[in-house]
């Protein structure tokens, strides 16, 4: 009998298309005289799964890697067919999530709104580092206790403890497409991001004039103090706190990319000065553009073989802009 358990069907559809996508980026075309298998078929064989697990930071030794593959090769031909694939999905990522989107921008760019929406619209999961930084503090963790310091006065968190706590949040969405925004934000962070959870599958990069972000700020900080009680104040939302996140940025954010880009991350650059639905527009003019090759059952094939996926196989194609979710994207300026 397969040491494979029942698979998990919460979100089912959503982790089986970032699945796929996956296991198109390393499948090989197999003909008949290699294996046992339909003319063609798209299959991955042992150094497929092993460059995948690769891929998002998982490296078995061969001994696990072979006990794996054999578990999951339920009709005994040596491949691995995308049912198989699928149904192994729990046991063969460890809990990983199957692909992660970073999202990179200065502080006010509007990280948080532009996943807010691709999260609701695109099914994909949004994961916010900041967020998990400000949950700690929240809870008056030792650990959140040590971060408000150096979150108040505008520093960055040390990269070991960024990557800690997103790694652990990210073990409960196992087989999910990821959004995560607010990190890496120093060449550190991204060495230590890719050597625990694999390249990125591509970055959006949210560009902005440091004046319109500081205004973007300072606006949300007094917003939030309007707020009943200033719940939603951040404590980090003043001019000079603000100032000094800035020049934090500006420190280590060419750096980073420069090394996102040795890295072969696809990078999509998005001018964010304007409105959140501006910025979402450019985006949906990519999807169009890309809609022909962007098909995750039917339509034409993917590019096989590539070091790095690329934007055609990263976001599924967000829907035409409509009313039903402007009420909840307020423009910034």
């Amino acid at each position: 009998s397969s040491a494979l358990g029942p698979r998990k069907t919460e979100h089912a559809s959503l982790t089986d298309a970032a699945m796929t996508d996956l296991f198109r980026q390393f499948s090989e075309s197999l003909d008949n005289n290699q294996v046992n298998t339909d003319s063609n078929e798209e299959v991955l064989t042992m150094g497929g799964i092993r460059q995948l697990l690769e891929s998002i930071g998982e490296r078995p030794d061969e001994e696990t890697l072979e006990s794996m593959f054999k578990s999951a090769d339920l009709n005994n031909d040596g491949v691995l067919q995308l049912d198989e694939f699928l149904s192994a999905s729990d046991y063969v990522l460890g809990g990983a999530p199957a692909r992660i989107i970073i999202v990179v921008g200065g502080p006010g760019s509007g990280k948080g709104i532009l996943c807010a929406r691709l999260a609701e619209e695109c099914g994909v999961t949004h994961v916010s580092g900041g967020d998990l930084l400000r949950d700690e503090v929240k809870r008056g963790t030792q650990l959140g206790k040590q971060c408000e310091e150096i979150m108040n006065g505008g520093g960055l968190v040390s990269s070991a403890v960024m990557t800690t706590l997103i790694r652990k949040h990210m073990q409960s969405l196992p087989g999910q497409r990821i959004l995560l925004d607010g990190f890496p934000r120093s060449v550190e962070n991204a060495h230590d991001f890719i050597e625990l959870m694999g390249t990125p599958e591509v970055a959006l990069h949210l560009e902005c004039d440091d004046t319109i972000l500081m205004e973007r700020i300072i606006k949300r900080g007094e917003q939030a103090k309007d707020d009943v009680n200033g719940e939603g104040a951040r404590s980090d939302d003043n001019f000079d706190t603000a100032l000094q996140r800035l020049r934090t940025f500006h420190k280590y954010h060419k750096p980073t990319m420069d090394w996102l880009r040795g890295q072969h991350v696809p990078i999509v650059h998005l001018d964010c000065s304007g409105t959140p639905k501006n910025v979402w527009n450019q985006l949906l003019a990519i999807g169009r553009l890309m809609r022909p090759v962007a098909q995750i059952n039917g339509g034409s094939p993917l590019e096989k073989g590539r070091e790095n996926a690329d934007l055609n196989n990263a976001l599924p194609l967000p829907p035409p802009d409509d009313d039903r979710s402007k009420s909840i994207f307020q423009e910034l300026n």
